[in-house]
């Protein structure tokens, strides 16, 4: 077994919606989408055009900040900590859970209005060296079409609107 978040994870197939990066682990997919992001330093305003890859369709992540205590309670639990998380919709938060220890957590109303509106209600989460949770979503966005459009662009959430994976640069 791995000693990095999610190695050796196991995923119940049965139960989980279809996707074939269901079964990557959590460093897997860190060390994919650190391949995603450019590391290039663009200056300061520099703006970015969307290519209409589907890649940020395919996958997401959301980071949060949790107090400092929160963070000092999910170290002392296991050297990595990792778990999973879903909407709580009626309540409009977040059940992040691991074994023998669950908090919840509010997020920001533009990102619960993308979790909703793209259907990707649930995922794993990680905490990070910087002491951020991330959460990690790997379910397609349900308005994603089979050739990697967007079926509901003209009004897509705010959240899509101002995300950039950072990679094509409006160069004037």
């Amino acid at each position: 077994m791995s000693d990095w978040p999610g190695g050796g994870e196991e995923f119940d197939l049965e139960r989980l919606p279809g996707n074939p990066r269901m079964c990557e682990t959590v460093k897997e997919f860190l060390i994919r989408q650190r391949g995603f992001v450019s590391r290039t330093k663009w200056p300061p305003g520099t703006q970015f055009e969307c290519k209409g890859c589907g890649d940020c369709c395919t996958w997401n992540f959301i980071i949060l900040n949790p107090d400092g205590d929160l963070a000092k309670e999910l170290q002392k639990r296991v050297k990595y900590p990792q778990g999973s998380w879903y909407l709580m919709e009626e309540k409009g938060q977040i059940r992040v859970q691991m074994p023998n220890f669950v908090f919840m957590g509010n997020i920001p109303p533009d990102h619960l209005e993308f979790i909703v509106r793209t259907g990707r209600r649930w995922g794993y989460w990680v905490l990070n060296v910087r002491g951020k949770v991330v959460l990690y979503n790997p379910t397609p966005c349900i308005h994603l079409t089979e050739d990697k459009r967007c079926a509901i662009w003209e009004e897509r959430p705010h959240v899509c609107r101002i995300g950039s994976c950072r990679r094509w640069p409006i160069i004037v």
